[in-house]
């Protein structure tokens, strides 16, 4: 088999870096990614919104920006970390202020957290994945009310720490697995395993973690027809299978992408890249055969 050059430069076997260039571009705008980082390209609050919720935020809280100093870092850390943030400012937040909204099941802080949060992954999702939003709006409505509303509020007080790098995946797991619970998540490391074990060895492992979630709810997930699971983890391997493939220059990426990204939320990704650049190795040699 003929060794690929994987650099950018013109040569026999690869493309023009200028070529290139336009190629990806084109495929990144067609596969919702950009081109300089390779993330998905997500809808974000606007800034008008965004100052809404965090003049909300230093209302609910007392805080002035003529005399509290830090009132800007809490509010950050409170909209990136969750109510449980606030823990850290006890001092600079009036006792009777503090026990209220840190104390309240429905205390004026964590509703109005949970409706920034929603948002947050409504604007995110909208435009690229609108099967996350009515995913999310048949557990909200119909399927799981009381489940929704306890992801919602989990997210609402810890933030960002459950989410990890892939906020679409975490919110599945956590409304698919429901037996790992507040109580799991912080005394446990089940759903870092869980989270391990189905982005590096793809949707079957989720065999291995019966215990917690539903019999029929699993078989669901383990056919890729109907797996929101499966469109999960495709997301998740988005940005990895892009740049590989750009990586590596492959012409035919926008025609191979979809069904690699299939392997790779079926496999895991060890596996996945390996199919890829066997894949990329099969194809640039039958090109040079060809030629």
């Amino acid at each position: 088999m003929t060794e690929l050059s994987f650099s950018a430069e013109p040569n026999g076997n690869t493309i023009a870096r200028d070529e290139l260039k336009s190629f990806t571009n084109q495929i990144g705008s067609n596969l919702r990614l950009h081109h300089d980082n390779n993330e998905i390209k997500d809808q974000v609050i606007d800034d008008n919104e965004l100052n809404s919720f965090k003049n909300q935020i230093g209302s609910i809280l007392g805080l002035h920006a003529d005399i509290d100093k830090i009132k800007d870092q809490v509010i950050d850390d409170i909209l990136n970390n969750g109510r449980q943030s606030l823990a850290k400012y006890e001092d600079d937040i009036r006792p009777r202020i503090y026990r209220a909204e840190m104390n309240s099941a429905d205390s004026k802080l964590i509703v109005l957290l949970k409706k920034y949060f929603y948002r947050r992954w409504e604007t995110q999702c909208e435009r690229s994945n609108e099967w996350f939003i009515s995913f999310l709006t048949q557990y909200q409505k119909e399927k799981a009310p009381d489940l929704y509303e306890r992801v919602l509020t989990r997210t609402a007080e810890n933030g960002n720490r459950y989410l990890k790098n892939c906020p679409i995946l975490s919110i599945v797991l956590q409304l698919l697995f429901e037996n790992i619970d507040d109580v799991c998540l912080k005394n446990t490391d089940i759903f870092d395993k869980l989270w391990s074990a189905i982005t590096n060895k793809g949707l079957k492992s989720i065999t291995k973690y019966s215990t917690y979630i539903k019999e029929e709810v699993m078989n669901e997930q383990l056919d890729k027809n109907q797996s929101i699971l499966f469109q999960a983890l495709r997301e998740y391997h988005r940005p990895q299978v892009f740049s590989l493939l750009k990586e590596n220059n492959t012409p035919e990426m926008e025609t191979m992408y979809d069904s690699i990204l299939d392997k790779v939320a079926e496999n895991g990704w060890p596996t996945g890249k390996h199919d890829i650049k066997q894949k990329i190795a099969s194809k640039s040699d039958q090109t040079l055969h060809s030629n």
